[in-house]
């Protein structure tokens, strides 16, 4: 299971006591979160502002410089194939076809 959340700016959302928590426990059930910008441009770095290191430690993924389409397909195509979540969240991590860039 798989989630792609969008986000503002470089990967940076509220961080209520409550949504981290959820966040959490979503991660710990074994479903990957995938940040993405809502942004046209740019990338998401979740270790530049304090927000965007809270999801990370939360066990939220970069989507980098994906687009939302480009993440929830590359989410389906793993899950699909039967990774685990943590072979996802890695894969997650690399170019499969081009769609990111690090």
């Amino acid at each position: 299971k798989g989630v792609v959340m969008e986000t503002f700016g470089s990967g940076n959302a509220p961080c209520y006591d409550w949504f981290l928590t959820m966040l959490k426990e979503a991660v710990s059930r074994g479903i990957v979160i995938v940040n993405v910008t809502q942004c046209n441009a740019g990338m998401v770095e979740m270790e530049r502002y304090e927000t965007g290191y809270q999801l990370l430690q939360a066990g939220v993924v970069s989507g980098y410089d994906s687009t939302t389409e480009s993440a929830v397909t590359k989410l389906m195509f793993l899950l699909g194939h039967g990774y685990t979540p943590d072979e996802v969240r890695d894969h997650m991590n690399r170019s499969i076809a081009g769609e990111i860039t690090l």
